[in-house]
């Protein structure tokens, strides 16, 4: 049932994650992929407001909250169930923020919170974002969070999973790359892998084809 409780908290907030990724900014928090959510209660706004007024100088963004206490109206939680999520919620989010700095994009947060709800810690994140390298807009290390909330769900080690991802992550793997890793690695636990020793090879075999990757030439003068 922990297992099950788990990687459900994962993938829930990996879906929220796409979903930011995918709305304009002037959106967010009011649809998703199954249509307009429903307009908060007045209460249930105003008890937002007021959390997201509390982590606003630690650089946690409004929208994933809204949108956070949004999914719990669609799912028929009440307003006390909704409201502990989303205070938890904002303080990952403060975490991450910590963690990754001022450059991070909110997409990045909410990926970086999931990590950190699944139970990787905040110096793991950072060596995530170092391997990254110069800040961007590209919100480039979307998919290696998700990928590692994900591993750490499947009981990867946190240490183990960010091994296996930052040097994925320093040589610019695409995302599909990611995605790729993220499914064999899911495969091979549920075929009766040890997760650490999965995480390793499959990481390995990646780089490996990284390294294989014809180089394409310069473009013509």
């Amino acid at each position: 049932m922990r297992v099950h409780v788990v990687l459900s908290r994962a993938a829930s907030t990996a879906s929220l994650c796409f979903a930011l990724i995918a709305l304009p900014s002037h959106l967010h928090g009011q649809s998703t992929a199954a249509g307009t959510t429903p307009q908060l209660p007045p209460a249930l706004d105003a008890a937002v407001n007021r959390i997201a007024d509390s982590v606003r100088a630690s650089g946690v963004p409004k929208d994933p909250l809204v949108s956070k206490a949004a999914e719990g109206v669609l799912k028929g939680a009440d307003d006390v169930r909704i409201l502990d999520v989303v205070r938890r919620f904002a303080h990952e989010l403060a975490d991450a923020h910590a963690a990754l700095g001022s450059c991070a994009t909110t997409p990045e947060l909410v990926a970086a919170a999931s990590a950190l709800h699944a139970g990787v810690t905040t110096p793991l994140l950072t060596r995530v974002q170092r391997a990254a390298g110069i800040c961007s807009t590209t919100a480039r290390l979307v998919m290696p969070f998700v990928v590692l909330a994900d591993m750490v769900s499947r009981h990867v080690t946190p240490d183990v999973a960010v091994s296996s991802l930052e040097t994925l992550v320093e040589r610019g793997a695409p995302d599909t790359q990611f995605a790729n890793l993220r499914t064999a690695i899911e495969r091979d636990i549920a075929s009766g892998q040890a997760p650490d020793a999965a995480a390793r090879v499959r990481s390995a075999a990646a780089l490996r084809a990284i390294d294989t990757r014809p180089i394409k030439p310069p473009p013509p003068l």
